[in-house]
């Protein structure tokens, strides 16, 4: 497993496409990169490389999500330790329900346009519970284009 960060497959490209619907991305743009703990594996729902880019359009209900999530710091990665782990190390609740015991946490990392809703950057944990309901809720989002 990779223990450095990543940027979204594509984000610096010329050719980035919504993961939902297709749509050839320019200026706005969304993109989530997961990151699963040692003890645990990308949800169902998000595409095996952990990363999603989304238009305007398909992006509208992640923000709506988003906007009531919990952040923390940025995480210590250390490269004899997942991604995913150095995320469980900081986060001291779940930013979805608050649990107090995030374990087998999925870390996320947003990236956004500034000046939207959401901040340009910022991390997030889910507990093991909450990482199948983003799971359920991505594999749930229709295509809007």
């Amino acid at each position: 497993m990779s223990s450095q960060p990543s940027q979204p497959s594509g984000i610096d490209s010329q050719r980035v496409s919504c993961t939902f619907c297709g749509y050839l991305l320019t200026e706005q743009l969304l993109a989530l990169q997961c990151y699963p703990s040692e003890a645990t594996s990308v949800p169902a729902g998000v595409p095996s490389d952990g990363g999603l880019t989304l238009c305007p359009d398909c992006a509208s209900e992640v923000v709506a999500l988003l906007t009531n999530w919990h952040t923390h710091g940025q995480p210590q990665i250390r490269t004899d330790a997942a991604i995913g782990d150095a995320y469980q190390i900081v986060a001291s609740t779940c930013s979805f329900c608050a649990d107090r015991t995030p374990r087998a946490g999925l870390g996320i990392e947003l990236y956004r346009r500034v000046g939207d809703e959401l901040p340009a950057y910022a991390t997030y944990t889910l507990c093991e519970h909450c990482q199948s309901v983003f799971g359920e809720f991505l594999r749930s989002l229709p295509p809007k284009r």
